[in-house]
């Protein structure tokens, strides 16, 4: 199951778009596309929605996940110190602490931030766009029926990538991201991205390369000066679309004269395929929608300035056209067991009412003189509790003892020599209670031992045996189950 992510690279002059499939393994660019971004017209047109209709007719393959990168030098970015790490509390202060150092009202800005671990000591970096010109895009986009799920600052995501997938995520790091009119200079230190400016730049010429070199020495020089630990490039990345030429890469890397490298991310990433057709492949033009992709495929975290619904719903979008055959096998299985549950349901019904009527008619032939009032079982029983004198066990009978045989064992069991005298005799249903007198303890004990020898008694127990006031006799009492 593979999720299409388109990614558009909107720059001031030129669009660039990449369709990345994601799938277990690895990988895959699908396609890509570069479509200049001609100036606005003298009447103020605005050329962004035809470039970007001439863009999608280039680009044939359709996709679930759309994710747009404005123009760098449209962000502006500050850092600030704040004295916690809860995100809401962060984004309550935010627009208070950026305020005093922004060229415009906070009131205008779209702002988000990037995390950091520890931002009392290294602070955040800030991001902000202009709210009416995130609105014009978004409605230029919508002229194209394209909604895209997120919407992030140019050339971040590139940086983001580098951090993620240099050989070197230590070290500090370089970007420099050229454009036809503005570069955008990213410093990356132990994987975090801590410095972004946008220059005014010109490299068509000798003297615009050297101007553009001084600009970034003295910004790196102000950036390290700012730092407790100074900032030395160990590595420079060039990247850009202004880049195309080789001869143009050499100038500047003279000018610089720091260890540079021309970036190619697509050969940084390991897990990275390229569909075959694609032979029109330039890494400055294209890296900067390619890393907006890997951004989306890994779920790396990134200041967007647009999110449309949840991470949730947007894989729901993602995912629901190969979901559709098994949810609807789903339903159908869970249809086929609601209807057994419901016709097992009316089987038992059905059974229940035919023992009722049983029960009825039971009632009925076996009371033929007696109203049905409430439950028949509860009142069947009821007229048997009755008939057998207050026992509702149907199998239990009457006792057979006769009381002569029950006197008659009593007679033969203790003889004239025992000491021992019966007071009282009282029988019933379960057994009988015998009550008299003896002279001692043993008496008792030797009279119960004799009882229990009789076949007509069950079992024989001393219910209770105590001595008189007098304390001459012991009157007891012997329970005798039948």
């Amino acid at each position: 199951m593979s999720r299409q992510i388109l990614a558009i690279d909107i720059r001031n002059s030129s669009i660039a778009a990449v369709v990345l499939s994601t799938g277990l393994k690895n990988n895959t660019i699908e396609a890509c596309a570069h479509v200049p971004l001609p100036t606005a017209g003298a009447e103020g047109e605005n050329p962004l929605p035809a470039a970007l209709s001439e863009l999608l007719q280039k680009m044939t393959q359709a996709h679930s996940s759309l994710i747009i990168g404005l123009p760098a030098d449209r962000t502006i970015y500050r850092t600030v110190f704040v004295p916690f790490r809860e995100d809401k509390k962060i984004r309550q202060i935010l627009p208070f602490e950026l305020e005093p150092n922004l060229p415009v009202s906070v009131d205008q800005l779209v702002i988000d931030y990037q995390p950091n671990t520890d931002p009392g000591k290294n602070g955040l970096l800030a991001a902000a766009v202009d709210r009416h010109f995130l609105e014009r895009v978004m409605a230029d986009l919508s002229q194209t029926d394209l909604d895209p799920q997120r919407v992030v600052p140019g050339d971040y995501p590139l940086a983001l990538s580098i951090a993620a997938h240099s050989d070197a995520p230590d070290d500090q790091v370089l970007l420099l991201n050229v454009g036809l009119s503005k570069t955008t200079v990213l410093g990356i230190v132990s994987g975090r991205i801590e410095l972004v400016r946008s220059l005014v730049s010109d490299i068509s010429s000798e003297t615009g390369i050297e101007a553009l070199a001084l600009k970034v020495r003295q910004t790196l020089t102000a950036f390290g000066d700012s730092r407790p630990d100074g900032f030395s490039v160990r590595k420079l990345f060039f990247s850009g679309p202004a880049l195309t030429d080789d001869a143009t890469v050499a100038r500047l890397d003279k000018a610089l004269e720091l260890p540079s490298h021309r970036l190619d991310l697509r050969a940084m990433i390991s897990k990275l395929d390229t569909a075959p057709h694609l032979d029109h492949w330039q890494p400055c033009i294209f890296d900067g929608a390619l890393s907006l992709a890997l951004i989306e495929s890994e779920g790396r975290a990134c200041p967007h300035f647009h999110r449309s619904g949840s991470p949730l719903r947007n894989y729901w979008t993602t995912y629901r056209p190969y979901l559709k055959g098994p949810m609807a096998l789903l339903v159908v299985v869970m249809l086929l067991a609601l209807s057994g549950v419901v016709f097992d349901s009316f089987l038992l019904k059905k059974n229940v009412n035919q023992l009722n009527a049983q029960i009825e008619n039971i009632f009925a032939a076996t009371f033929p003189q007696t109203r049905r009032v409430g439950d028949a079982l509860d009142q069947m029983k009821s007229e048997i509790k009755k008939i057998k004198g207050g026992s509702i066990d149907g199998g239990q009978s009457e006792n057979k003892v006769r009381t002569i045989d029950i006197l008659h064992e009593l007679s033969a069991l203790i003889p004239k020599e025992v000491d021992v005298v019966f007071s009282r005799l009282v029988f019933g249903n379960d057994g009988l209670t015998l009550s008299g007198e003896a002279p001692a303890f043993n008496t008792v004990d030797d009279v119960k031992g004799r009882l229990e020898k009789a076949d007509v008694f069950k079992q024989v127990t001393i219910a209770s045996a105590n001595m008189d006031k007098g304390g001459k006799k012991v009157n007891f009492k012997l329970k005798i189950d039948l």
